[in-house]
Order: structure tokens, then sequence, then C-alpha cells
């Protein structure tokens, strides 16, 4: 495998992980942040690629881009997977009152 490919996948792993510890809650978000780091790293570079630049070069890999496009991909998946927590389930009385007893008649 190419040493490019493997310092990418070492940048994508080091960001997911570091995302999980950072704001994940639950064991299924884990590969969630793990797959939109990958995503969004290899984007990053697929982009500067494209565009023909690159920013903090390591080599052949656009090492600022490809970070820049990690966070990216966190950030999304972050918005999408705390959407999915908060989601509003119809009930009016918040918190957890029906659960201790307090607030019931």
């Amino acid at each position: 495998m190419a040493p490019s490919v493997l310092l990418s996948a070492l940048i994508a792993g080091i960001l997911g992980l570091l995302a999980h510890a950072v704001v994940g809650r639950y064991l299924w978000q884990l590969p969630v942040y793990l797959v939109a780091a990958t995503v969004g790293v290899f984007g990053g570079e697929v982009i500067a690629a494209l565009t023909g630049g690159g920013w903090l070069r390591y080599g052949n890999l656009p090492v600022g881009s490809a970070v820049i496009g990690g966070c990216g991909g966190i950030i999304l998946a972050w918005l999408i997977t705390f959407r999915a927590m908060t989601r509003d389930d119809g009930d009016e009385r918040g918190g957890n009152r029906s659960r201790l007893g307090a607030g019931t008649r």
C-alpha cells in the first residue's frame, strides 16, 4: 500500500477517534465518525488535487487540506447524529419527571 494512503488512513483514524472522544456519547457514533473522517480526508485530498494546490503538503499528501476535509466531514456527521439524538418525541413534559415520580398525580 502506498505511504500516502497509509498516512491518510492514519489521519482519518486519529480525527475520527478524537471526535468521538470529544463529542461522542454512544458507541454507535464511533463508526459514524470514523467513516465521516475517512470520507472527509480523502475528499479534501481530491479537492486539493482538482484545484491544483494543497495546504501543508507532505510528499504527495496535502495534509492541511486533508485535515480540513476531515474536520468538515466530522462536523457534518455531528450535526446529523446530534439531530438524531435530540429528536422530539412529542412529550410536552421535559426531562425525566415521569421516571422519578415528580409532577405526577
